[in-house]
């Protein structure tokens, strides 16, 4: 088999020049086994940190206590860590010590599944102790060595190992089912922030609900934040390979599931400003969207895209028919086109110019006017010139002056 990684070809010609072993391993020997694209290209080596700091000319690092120099080249950033082995885990996700070793092996031996214990030497053979290339092919998820060990050890592999299955559509081989359902409370010791990165990526993968289907199974869904009375009939129904963002994806698995504080959830779950603020819009459009179809007022007031990912929630939820999403992203587009503005900014007549007009200092008044004001621009009962604005609110400061 001929060198597949060109880019870092010149960095494990650089280590072995220099007396050392040099491997490519892990994920990026898995996927170019399985065709999949390739991110990120981890390097092991025989060659101690301070070496590698040494041969290289840019390099940061990153963990260099347990072995890690990342080494900058060619515009892209690898990861090379000296061959290592790890004592006991005293935190469920750290070991209490690590060892530089002197073979892949060693290394090998400490990786959490036999698809991930690959390594792939500077000619293109491959080394696989564990029977890793089997379980590609049978597309089956095996820890290395004692399914238990291994869990004890790092109790997050319970949720790789889900995603896994639900990005590479793979199988959970029956010891790690059993291990999973035996060491589930374990997942209580990790952070919710690594448990939380691991569902969002599984949420994305093509056999999703095979991977929900586990969790389900094993229970490991009951010991995740606000999970614990969640129930499988729905979410288990739920088509989220129509869905395109992290946002639909955890939208469609709250409404799934009923939950109706994404607020909380989000929370609990330690997500980002962004996730959270989108999570919350799309649950707030998707009951929208259950009350009536979308008017103009409703696509200016939720946004283009915001409207087609309401419409995607509700395909996968079932609540429209999936092959009718073509046309509803036209009406959408349609409607958005013929609105005469597409943000308050674009209004024809600003804040100082209602305090000057109504001859008022700013208050609740202001933004009821000019909430108002949208509403007749957009469903064109006002044009959009200053004016016309003018007249309008003259008009409207009469019906309004009891108030005033």
């Amino acid at each position: 088999m001929r060198f597949p990684f060109k880019q870092a070809a010149q960095l494990l010609d650089q280590l072995i020049t220099h007396g050392f072993d040099a491997y490519i391993v892990g994920g990026a020997v898995r996927d170019y086994l399985l065709g999949r694209p390739i991110h990120d290209i981890d390097i092991a080596t025989s060659a101690r940190p301070a070496d590698v700091v040494s041969l290289f000319k840019r390099t940061i690092p990153v963990g260099i206590d347990h072995g890690t120099v990342a080494v900058l080249s060619g515009g892209k950033t690898y990861e090379v860590t000296t061959f290592r082995s790890e004592a006991a885990y005293e935190d469920y996700r750290h070991p209490s010590q690590v060892a530089f070793v002197s073979s892949v092996d060693q290394d090998l031996m400490r990786r959490d599944f036999t698809i991930n214990a690959l390594a792939m030497d500077r000619t293109g053979k491959i080394i696989d102790l564990f029977n890793g290339q089997r379980d590609l092919r049978m597309k089956r998820i095996r820890t290395v060595g004692c399914a238990e060990e291994r869990i004890t050890e790092d109790p997050l592999r319970i949720m790789r190992g889900m995603r896994f299955a639900s990005e590479l559509e793979f199988t959970l081989g029956s010891s790690e089912c059993h291990a999973f359902r035996k060491q589930a409370a374990l997942l209580k010791n990790i952070s919710i922030e690594r448990v939380n990165q691991e569902m969002t990526r599984l949420l994305a993968g093509k056999a999703v609900t095979q991977a929900l289907r586990l969790l389900f199974e094993t229970q490991c869904i009951h010991v995740l934040p606000l999970l614990e009375q969640a129930d499988a009939k729905e979410v288990l129904d739920v088509h989220f390979t129509v869905l395109r963002s992290d946002a639909e994806r955890w939208t469609a698995f709250l409404s799934a599931l009923g939950i109706k504080d994404s607020h909380a959830f989000a929370k609990a779950w330690k997500w980002s400003n962004r996730l959270r603020q989108q999570t919350a819009r799309l649950l707030d459009l998707l009951q929208l969207r259950k009350a009536q179809a979308w008017t103009r007022e409703a696509v200016y007031s939720a946004g283009q895209d915001n409207a087609n990912a309401a419409d995607r929630v509700c395909a996968a939820l079932g609540m429209i028919s999936q092959s009718s999403l073509a046309d509803r992203e036209c009406d959408v587009r349609r409607i958005w086109e013929a609105c005469p503005i597409h943000s308050r900014a674009e209004l024809a007549a600003t804040g100082n110019e209602f305090k000057q007009w109504a001859n008022k200092r700013p208050g609740p008044w202001l933004a009821q006017v000019i909430s108002e004001l949208e509403r007749e621009v957009v469903n064109e009962r006002v044009k959009n010139e200053t004016e016309e604005i003018r007249l309008w609110f003259k008009e409207w400061s009469t019906q309004q002056k009891e108030q005033f």
